[in-house]
């Protein structure tokens, strides 16, 4: 999967099976679970029947299938509007009072995603150059990407020993890789930040433009963006399910990268638990024991600073 791959790093699953069960919300989109993987589906059933914190489980999709029949909120979106739905979830959060008071969030998208790389300046949105972006070559039909890459700090034009030994080993990186000297602003305000960018690129996409564009009630995008961020956090987590019906989809890489960058956001479901939680929840579901026990082993973010090298695995920007 492109989305994912472009996000965290690798394309695969970011998730086993069995981990829904740990979860305590899970959005399905893009696929009927119960009926087309009902072996699957068992899990997301035990978080929801869990006696301590039991999960919330919503399905988003045009027909109410027993997938909808089983899960606690459904949502009815016209068939490939899919998009739309996600791109309001992104802004959502992004204005949320939680996402912006609750300090864990803004300490994970500095520590462990691009948010604070300052972008190329030459760099333009599709709302400055009418719905597209910078570099378009109307002729050959196609993007120059050239301004589409991090910013570079003042005499980084040559790659430095680190660089270079990276190169030796994994060859010349992505013009849009990351770079351990690119431009940060920590404090997310400057307008070149991706985190800034991305959150005016997703302005655009109101509840009413929801109710619009999916046939969904305005409200819905609140209801489901607060049960995201709700369990969401340090010691919280949410997760997506999709199937072919994102995977095989025109717009799939889309809907899949929107998603995967909702969870960038939140905290990616792949970082669980704190180990005492992991622990506990370990001991209820004793035949996943051994893998919750190697869960314990990815702590949460510390609060300095983890060391800036290599590729930016989980990518904010749109």
């Amino acid at each position: 999967m492109p989305g994912l791959g472009t996000t965290f790093g690798r394309g695969a699953a970011t998730t086993s099976q069995w981990e829904m069960a740990n979860s305590d919300c899970i959005v399905i989109m893009g696929s009927n679970m119960a009926e087309c993987h009902p072996v699957a589906f068992r899990f997301p059933m035990q978080a929801k029947t869990r006696a301590e914190n039991p999960a919330m489980l919503i399905h988003i999709d045009p027909r109410f299938t027993r997938t909808s029949a089983m899960c606690d909120m459904h949502v009815p979106i016209r068939a490939g509007s899919d998009i739309v739905f996600l791109g309001a979830l992104v802004n959502h959060i992004l204005n949320s009072p939680r996402w912006n008071t609750d300090p864990f969030f803004k300490e994970y998208v500095v520590n462990y995603t691009n948010a604070p790389v300052l972008i190329n300046e030459k760099f333009q949105d599709t709302e400055d150059l009418d719905g597209l972006f910078s570099g378009w070559d109307a002729q050959a039909k196609k993007y120059d990407t050239s301004s589409w890459t991090y910013a570079k700090a003042a005499g980084a034009d040559q790659p430095g020993p680190f660089e270079q030994a990276i190169e030796r080993t994994w060859g010349k990186p992505g013009a849009n890789a990351a770079r351990p000297d690119a431009p940060l602003d920590e404090t997310l305000q400057d307008p070149r930040c991706v985190l800034q960018i991305l959150k005016r690129h997703y302005a655009r996409y109101t509840p009413e433009m929801v109710q619009r564009v999916c046939g969904a009630p305005a409200d819905s995008v609140q209801k489901v963006g607060d049960a995201l961020l709700n369990n969401s956090g340090r010691d919280k987590t949410s997760g997506f399910c999709y199937a072919v019906g994102w995977t095989q989809h025109t717009t799939g890489v889309q809907m899949i990268r929107t998603a995967a960058l909702i969870q960038a956001l939140l905290k990616p479901k792949s970082f669980s638990f704190p180990p005492r939680e992991c622990r506990k929840r370990a001991a209820a579901l004793p035949t996943r024991s051994a893998y919750c026990n190697g869960m314990t082993k990815r702590l949460n973010p510390p609060a300095t600073r983890a060391t800036k090298t290599g590729s930016c695995t989980n990518s904010l920007r749109a």
